[in-house]
């Protein structure tokens, strides 16, 4: 659901009862994502910036995407133990 200047959102996204900081990180995730799978790597920081938000309030609705198992993060290290960006699997393709 993506093209090379704009993404795509079915109608139903509006009746998840997302927070609005949900919302917009939600969106910001599938942007970014890899059509087949499903997943992305943005940083917390560009995540926030592209939300006008900080990284707090980006860190909440991520978890709130994750209590509604929309979302799924996976710490990532790089191989001398020091952590890199998460990885963001989108779960539930809405429809």
């Amino acid at each position: 659901m993506r093209n090379k200047n704009f993404v795509m959102l079915p109608h139903r996204i509006f009746s998840l009862g997302l927070k609005p900081k949900e919302f917009a990180v939600y969106c910001c995730l599938i942007r970014h994502s890899d059509r087949e799978k499903n997943c992305c790597f943005p940083s917390r920081r560009l995540i926030a910036q592209e939300c006008n938000m900080d990284k707090k309030t980006v860190d909440s609705a991520i978890r709130g995407l994750e209590e509604r198992e929309l979302v799924k993060k996976v710490c990532r290290q790089r191989e001398n133990g020091t952590r890199t960006s998460n990885l963001y699997y989108i779960l539930k393709k809405i429809e």
